[in-house]
This record gives C-alpha cells, structure tokens and sequence, in this order.
C-alpha cells in the first residue's frame, strides 16, 4: 500500500516532501557530507570507540532493576506521540513502540531521569553520551529497515529484558547491513546506525533495551563543528515542540 502511495505521488507534492524547507532535504545533504569523510564498518568494538560503557556493565545490576521498574510499568509514552516523524514506525504494523527520553541529542528530561538514579548520574558523568532512552518492543513488533540520519554518533545498545528463542536467537534481533545480530542481556553493543538495519521481536514477551548516542571524536575538524550545529538545531527543536511534556510517564 505505502509503494502505491508513492508511485502515485505528484510532482508538487515530491517538491514540498523533498525541498529545502523540509528536514528531510537537510537530513539528506548532512549524510551525503558524513559518508564521504567517515569510512567505518556497521559495527565496531565498544570498548575502543566508548570505554564509558564499562561503567554500564560495571552497574549493571542496579541499572536493570531500576529501569525494569519504569519499563515494565505500562506507564512508557509511545514513541510515535512523543515524535510525530516517528509515526510511520507505529503506522507499519499497529505496536505501540514505549519509549522514555532520557536525553536527545544534548536536550535533558530531568522527569525521567530521575526515574532511573543509576542512570542519571552515569549521565551528569558523560555529556559525550548526548542520547539516552529506555526502548519497549511490544511481542511482535517489526520495525521496518530504514537508517539513521546523522552519522556524527555511534548507537550503542544494552539490552536489559530479553527472551532466548532457541538457537543462539533472542527476541533482540537486529539485521544490519543484511547481516542478524541476536543481542543477549547485559552485553553492550555499538554501531552506526546509518547503515540500513531493521529489528523484531519474535517473542511473546516485551523486549527493554538501553538505546544511547555517542558522539564520535574520530571526525574531521570540519565535521565536529558541523555535528554540533546539528546537535544545538536539535535541542532547540525539541524545546520549541514541548517534547518534555510528551515525553513524562504516563499516569
């Protein structure tokens, strides 16, 4: 159905979906600069491109026990209603997506945060972390392949909730550059979520997974400047939306 849509798309309408007043003109002239100065493989070893995440593991225990009580709880805002670009991911399959900022992209929920206190002093520790939110996969959630738009972080994934399927597989299933990954709890994972990539929850059980952004220092000059620019038009989005008040727990 969504194919028809575009193939019956006029012209006026691929100008206002596709011109420079809309961010996605923007999102596509930033990867264009990105990929032609970063060569990386999709997945790369956490321990060399962020050595913070041993304090992750170092408290995990604590972490778990606290963010499984938030997450858990059925009180997550959906991710589509906190960002309305995010809705065709509710839209491909009907699931509620839950999720809990915690920070995006330098812009700071102090409600949430203090949810989770492990977290939050990890947090005041690392501003390079300039992402953070606790991720919800209903049973049965598909989220369709697409990428990333800024390459200027890695993705780093710490699974909390995860239900073994058998085999070596898990309900954390991830498929980046046409290659699966099954992520197993407390076992950190980065990468660059740039390259096209997809992910299911093949279980009958929720899936809670750790999701954080960290800002890359292996980037030309150029290019952090450029990375902090799009950071900043961000966090000012973000305020001029009122995400915050979308983003709290839901009563």
């Amino acid at each position: 159905m969504a194919t028809g849509k575009r193939a019956t798309r006029t012209l006026p309408q691929r100008i206002i979906r596709w011109g420079p007043w809309n961010y996605r003109f923007w999102r596509e002239i930033a990867r264009w600069c990105y990929e032609r100065s970063l060569h990386n493989p999709a997945v790369v070893d956490p321990d060399q491109f962020f050595p913070a995440h041993r304090e992750l593991l170092e408290n995990y225990t604590a972490i778990r026990r606290e963010t499984l009580e938030i997450a858990l709880s059925g009180r997550l805002p959906a991710n589509h209603e906190i960002m309305q670009q995010q809705r065709t991911l509710y839209e491909f399959d009907r699931k509620i997506w839950g999720m809990l900022p915690l920070r995006g992209y330098g812009f700071n929920y102090p409600e949430n945060q203090r949810q989770i206190p492990t977290l939050k002093a990890f947090l005041t520790r690392h501003p390079d972390v300039v992402s953070a939110a606790v991720s919800l996969f209903p049973p049965g959630k598909v989220l369709r392949p697409h990428k990333g738009p800024f390459k200027g972080v890695w993705r780093y994934h710490l699974p909390l909730y995860v239900q073994q399927l058998g085999n070596g597989r898990t309900s954390c299933e991830l498929k980046i550059n046409g290659t699966r990954y099954d992520l197993q709890e407390g076992e950190g994972f980065l990468w660059d979520d740039t390259f096209m990539h997809s992910a299911v929850n093949r279980s009958d059980q929720p899936r809670v997974v750790l999701l954080f952004d960290v800002f890359r220092d292996d980037q030309p000059f150029w290019l952090i400047g450029m990375s902090w620019l799009f950071l900043w038009v961000a966090q000012l989005w973000q305020r001029l939306q009122n995400m915050r008040a979308r983003a709290l727990m839901q009563p």
